[in-house]
């Protein structure tokens, strides 16, 4: 899956008559704080559906490697309290913000260490500032999500972000999205995008690569001695010694070895969920976690934003460029057989890029989700011209050349939900006489082609959009160049004009508003075909895992680093 900025909630409170925006409150933080003490130790056998791209800021841009460096790996400058949504200082002990938004001035902490013993000065900081913006590196979707800024280091643990004009990401996203790397492991590097560095990462965080073979596993060892642990609201996370992650891209064997106890946390999709843990396997799976059985499993809902899933289609292909035909073909979707057959009703339909229960979208917004309708499909069809070719395909002229209504539907062979989809979309388009040829690709080649743009339409999905949404990243124009993630090549000047009074609105009520005409515009110019979300997440756990807490209000996924085992 890949990503959209990193998909978690952030919320600020604002002094209205104060110098300073305020940043991070008392109670901040107070929601890791107050877990109870719990015992430190054992190892955690979890999955990656495959190898990771890479264990870099700059250079991880799916879900699965991003959750890895998230945290674990890297330590946020402010870190998110994900009950409240709040920050709370992390290897910034302090940030000050002046009153016109503008200029950022953080303070590291004095004994924040990467893990070889070396401090983490703001020499690393301008390191990895100078990478970001680097146009040979592979970061072209975080330089459009974080915009142009300008660094400046004031002492060896004071630096300031200063930007021309207000934006939204800087104030209130960039805390958690500007991972600091090591300047000393990268000294004498010719290529960036290819140093070992990128996958064998000196560690900042409460976690180390301890080995990686490739597809096999991933190992994590605990820093026992991480400066973190002296922060309060870290003293009872991270409890793990070890975090082995089980490379097994297909799904079905990753559920087998789930069932046998060679992974203790899986997280679900919503078929396997449907059709084992609630049907064939039922008698298997205990209540809850306080059940006699080995194992459990649990759909655990809660109030952040969902990831969702989509049919992107490559609007440079003059087949797709047209919007009445992406309307006809989202009236040629059945939503409610995919949800149903799919997602066994434990998904919802997705309305919104912006995560459809959420401010971000207008509550009117459901009202206009498209329906399945074939007749009303067709007639809009016919009227932008395409036709049957008299052997029951549709065909029109386009560049003046008669083409019939033909191409290529891709997705991840790892995902047995998308294989579904796309083969349900294949037989729902055949009845209109549109032939869409479904072919499965390995993960990282999908990425590959759909980086390049070489791609007529793909099935996918994005992480759960953040609360303080900017649609920079994914739906800017100027997003498609160089890799960005605006890969299908949407434009539309009034969402742009839109995208851009979003990032300067530090009003969080006025924001929800603007975004969501941005998110109206985008549904109404269905550059996707939007499927459906899934509320909070699923997740099969071993009895032997234990949690004082299995879920915040906020988390996008299992919070394994409450987790621990006795």
């Amino acid at each position: 899956m890949k990503l959209i900025s990193l998909f978690l909630v952030g919320t600020l409170s604002f002094c209205g008559v104060a110098q300073s925006m305020e940043i991070y409150s008392k109670r901040a933080g107070q929601s890791f704080a107050q877990l109870p003490t719990v015992p430190k130790g054992g190892t955690l056998y979890t999955r990656l559906m495959g190898n990771p791209k890479a264990l870099n800021g700059w250079l991880s841009d799916d879900v699965e490697s991003r959750n890895i460096v998230r945290g674990l790996i890297y330590t946020h400058l402010l870190h998110k309290d994900f009950d409240t949504g709040e920050y709370f200082p992390a290897l910034a002990e302090k940030l000050d913000v002046s009153k016109d938004y503008k200029t950022y001035t953080y303070t590291l902490r004095k004994d924040a260490v990467w893990d070889d013993g070396t401090p983490i000065t703001t020499d690393d900081v301008e390191f990895t500032y100078k990478t970001l913006w680097d146009e040979k590196v592979d970061a072209a979707s975080f330089r459009a999500y974080l915009g142009p800024f300008q660094f400046e280091k004031v002492d060896a643990l004071t630096f300031k972000f200063i930007v021309e004009n207000p934006n939204v990401n800087t104030a209130l996203n960039f805390h958690d999205d500007f991972f600091v790397m090591q300047k000393k492991q990268f000294a004498g590097t010719t290529d960036y995008n290819k140093d070992k560095a990128i996958i064998q990462p000196v560690s900042s965080g409460p976690y180390r690569i301890k080995s990686f073979s490739r597809d096999q596993k991933l190992e994590l060892e605990r820093n026992k001695n991480w400066w973190g642990y002296k922060i309060l609201a870290f003293k009872n996370l991270y409890n793990f010694d070890q975090i082995v992650f089980r490379i097994i891209p297909d799904t079905a064997l990753a559920y087998e070895k789930f069932i046998k106890g060679e992974v203790d946390l899986l997280e679900m999709n919503a078929e396997m969920y449907g059709t084992r843990v609630k049907g064939s396997d039922k008698d298997k799976f205990g209540k809850g976690a306080g059940s006699d059985k080995s194992i459990w499993a649990d759909h655990f809902k809660n109030e952040a934003p969902s990831a969702w899933t989509y049919v992107g289609w490559n609007l440079k292909k003059p087949m797709f460029a047209s919007k009445k035909t992406r309307h006809a073909l989202a009236m040629l979707i059945d939503y409610d057989q995919i949800i149903s057959k799919v997602y066994h009703n434990e998904a919802i339909r997705c309305v919104s890029p912006f995560g459809t229960n959420t401010p971000n979208t207008a509550p009117e917004q459901k009202a206009k989700a498209f329906k399945y309708d074939a007749v009303k499909a067709l007639k809009l069809l016919k009227e932008d011209g395409w036709e049957d070719n008299g052997a029951g395909q549709l065909a029109r002229t386009l560049d003046g050349k008669k083409v019939n209504f033909e191409f290529t539907l891709r997705y991840n062979s790892e995902n047995p939900m998308r294989s579904k989809i796309a083969q349900m979309l294949k037989e729902q388009f055949k009845k209109a006489g549109i032939v869409a040829n479904v072919q499965a690709m390995e993960w990282n080649t999908l990425l590959s082609e759909v980086d390049n743009r070489n791609f007529d339409a793909i099935v996918l999905g994005w992480g759960a959009a953040n609360l303080n949404a900017d649609a920079t990243q994914i739906w800017h124009t100027k997003s498609y160049d160089n890799k960005g993630s605006n890969y299908t090549g949407y434009s539309n000047a009034a969402v742009d004009a839109l995208i851009a009074e979003t990032v300067k609105e530090m009003n969080p009520q006025k924001r929800f508003k603007i975004t969501q005409k941005i998110a109206a515009l985008i549904y109404e110019d269905q550059p996707y075909a939007f499927i459906s979300e899934i509320p909070g997440f699923i997740a099969g756990v071993q009895s032997r895992i234990k949690s004082k807490k299995w879920v915040m209000k906020y988390d996008t996924q299992p919070p394994y680093w409450m987790f621990y085992t006795q």
